[in-house]
Order: C-alpha cells, then structure tokens, then sequence
C-alpha cells in the first residue's frame, strides 16, 4: 500500500512538472499550442522556517501535572503550494492546486497545526475548482462550482502565503473547523458572487452566497450521518476608495505596498441543519481591510453557536457559544532597490466556554472550548511582493476553565500525537516566496 502511495505522488509530480516543459521545450505541437491558448500557468510556493520554541510543557495523567521539555530547534516545509491555473475560454477559468505541508515538524514545537508530514511526505488536494462568468460584459455574476473555502472570515479567506504575521491568525482555525468540520475549512459546493463599482462615488459593493457540503466524524469522517442538512454560506462586503480588485476572485491577500488605499469592511454568516454531530451550527461575523498610505490594519470577528440534544433528555436542547478573531496592523518603509521592510503586530483569540457542564456540552457538539490568546510581532522583508524574510516572535496564553488540567479543550492544551500540553512561546524565521 505504501509503495502504491509513494508512486502515486510521483505521478502527480510528474505531472507538474511535465506539462510546463511540454509548454516549453514543444511550442509547436498541438498539445503545447492547446496549453498555451488555455493560458495555463503553473505558480509553487514555499514557506520554510526555522523556529526556537520556549516553555512547552507536557501533561502526565500519573501525577496530574505539566512538565517541561527541552527547548528546541526546529526547521521544516511549513507549507508548499505547487498548482495550475488557467483561462480555456474568455469567461472560464480554473484552479488546481496540492499542498505539502508540516515536512519536518517537531511536535514539541510551540508552532501551530498537526503532525509531522513524515519521511515520504504526501501530497493532499487543497483547491480545485472552476469559475464561469456569467456576465461576460462585468464583473456582477460569477458561478463557482469545485472544492474551495466558504467565503467567511477575513483571514481564512487569504492564502497563507499572502498574510503578513510569521502564522496565519489561528482563529481561522476554529472557524474553518466549525464550518467544515476540518482544520483546511475546504468543502465542495456551489458559489455564486459578485462585484459592483461606482467610479463616480469610488464605492461598490461584492457579494457572496454558497452551499457546501462538509462531512464531520460518521463513517470515519465521510458522512454528515444519518441526518443530514447542507451549510448555507453568505458574505456582503462594501468598499470605499479603491476596490480590492477589478476582477470577481475568491483568492484574497493583505499587503497591496501603498497601492491600494481603501476600505473594505464585510458582514458574513453562515447556518446548517442538524447532522448526527449537532442539532444546529450557526456563525455570525464581520471583517475589515483597510488601507490608508503604507499602512495596513485588517481584522475580523466571528461568533460561533451549536446546539445539541441533552443526553438525558432527547426531546430539549442545550445551546454552546464562542467567539473568536483577531486584529493585525502594518506599515510599510520603503528601502532601496525597491525592498520593503514592514513591521507587523497582530492579536488573536478564542473565547468559548468555561463553566464544565458548558464545556462537557461543547464537546458533545464537536466545538472547543476555554480561552487561548495569541500576540505576535515582528518584521516581513520584501525583496518584491512574492519573496520575503520574516522574522517574529509569539506569545501564547490560555485558560483551561473549569475542565482543568489535562484538558483538550482548545489548540493551546492540545497537540495531535501528543495529547495533553500547554503550548510554548516561539521566535521564528521564515522564507516565503511564490515562483
């Protein structure tokens, strides 16, 4: 079976790397004047660090306390983005895109996410879909039908590689988790959005609607269940001064370098019935971008709610709630040679419940709970827009409320192949870049 994956991926390697030398090396040919007139374009990107991790603890149920590890040194492929896209007609288009993330992570390590990718690493599907323009003579109608992220949440929306602090805010995290039920927040489903601009005003408007269909934990995480309800998705966005695009995408970034000044500021929601998992999951959120000479301020917001059957009593309800966001500001000092140097601060948290029976409820529903804080500052080097150094520090804290210690009950008391910790603070150096 093993061997059987490995060749798998090398296939898909092939495969990427194959098709741009065909374009290159065969421009004549049929094939390669197809690609070329279907304008495919293939981007990788890569985002390395080294990080040094402090007071990490971990929990040991024999004597019910925290202990501490060894500080560390860590390198590893934080994220890789290798994809295609293309325009086979006017009003088509498509994205295509894998990732290889987490080669190399030491689970002691205070950085977020999940295990180590392994010793062979293994690519996985990250967004495949295909957008159709409806209005050929604008911008207002666009079909989008694929695997992708539902259109909620400022930083869940904006690709890793384009957010501006060493780590996406991890409130994305619990956000895309009470979506899609997966720390990715991708699902399938159907995606109708929009622009509307006014030149003579310098404001407009974007709109967003989706139905998804996300899979929790049944059948070994491939079903909603026995019951089953479809996750409803909306986003209303207005902007002043400058639009964030000319054209409808549903790829989103940060920093535009003093280009763009404007303000975006959107409401969004989303709902979904009940599956074996809950009775109902809703979520209720805001985001901003706001551009304003070199500096950058960004944000979002997002309540989150699910209810469930009491275990005693299948005929009530019980109702969990948390919160979660955060806010990040930027500015940018030209250098030299066109370099950017762009110090960055950014705070996030997560606020859920933390009385037990709440927590015990919450759990039941699939959401966490307790508090987690995160503030990370530090500098982003720009030798151009899709090439920077980054170098930051991140502090963490959290309350486990009455649950306790030896509690999962959040990303700050719990890590995949571990279990039980307390997560440390860590200074990082990272490379990004898309090529």
């Amino acid at each position: 079976m093993g061997g059987m994956m490995q060749k798998g991926h090398l296939t898909f390697l092939f495969f990427l790397v194959a098709i741009p030398a065909l374009m290159a090396q065969q421009p004549s040919n049929r094939l390669g004047k197809k690609l070329d007139e279907y304008k495919i374009k293939m981007e990788i990107g890569l985002q390395l660090w080294g990080s040094y991790t402090l007071g990490q603890k971990v929990y040991d149920s024999k004597d019910s306390l925290y202990h501490p590890v060894d500080d560390r040194l860590n390198f590893q492929i934080r994220r890789t983005r290798i994809g295609f896209k293309g325009q086979p007609y006017p009003n088509l288009q498509f994205n295509l895109t894998a990732a290889l993330d987490l080669v190399g992570r030491d689970l002691l390590s205070g950085t977020e996410a999940g295990v180590n990718n392994g010793a062979s690493p293994q690519f996985r599907l990250w967004n495949a879909y295909v957008q159709w323009r409806l209005t050929p003579e604008n911008e207002k109608l666009n079909l989008i039908i694929g695997y992708l992220p539902p259109q909620i949440g400022r930083e869940s929306i904006t690709a890793a590689l384009r957010s501006t602090s060493m780590e996406k805010a991890w409130s994305q995290n619990y956000l895309r988790r009470h979506l899609t039920g997966i720390a990715p927040g991708r699902a399938p489903g159907l995606h109708l959005g929009g622009l509307f601009w006014n030149k003579a005003t310098k404001t407009g408007w974007r709109y967003d609607v989706g139905v998804f269909s996300p899979v929790y934990e049944s059948y070994n995480g491939n079903s909603t269940g026995k019951q089953y309800a479809p996750l409803l998705v909306g986003r209303l966005l207005f902007a002043a001064g400058m639009p964030e695009s000319d054209k409808y995408s549903v790829s989103h970034k940060i920093n535009y370098f003093g280009k763009r000044q404007g303000l975006s500021i959107a409401l969004a929601g989303a709902t979904q019935g009940a599956t074996d998992l809950f009775h109902s999951s809703q979520t209720l959120g805001a985001d901003v971008l706001l551009h304003f000479g070199q500096w950058t301020l960004d944000g979002d917001w997002t309540y989150l709610w699910r209810s469930g059957l009491a275990s005693n009593d299948q005929q009530n309800t019980f109702l969990v709630s948390a919160q979660t966001g955060y806010i990040r500001l930027g500015y940018n000092f030209d250098l030299p040679k066109d370099y950017v140097l762009e110090p960055v601060a950014m705070y996030v948290a997560y606020e859920g419940e933390m009385e037990k029976t709440a927590q015990d409820e919450a759990q039941q529903v699939g959401m966490p709970a307790g508090e987690e804080y995160i503030f990370d500052l530090g500098f982003n080097f720009y030798f151009n827009p899709d090439l920077r150094l980054s170098l930051h520090y991140t502090w963490r804290n959290a309350d486990a409320g009455e649950s306790g210690p030896g509690a999962t009950v959040n990303n700050y008391f719990f890590q995949g192949g571990v279990g039980a910790i307390q997560r440390g603070d860590w200074v990082g150096l990272g490379l990004i870049g898309f090529f």
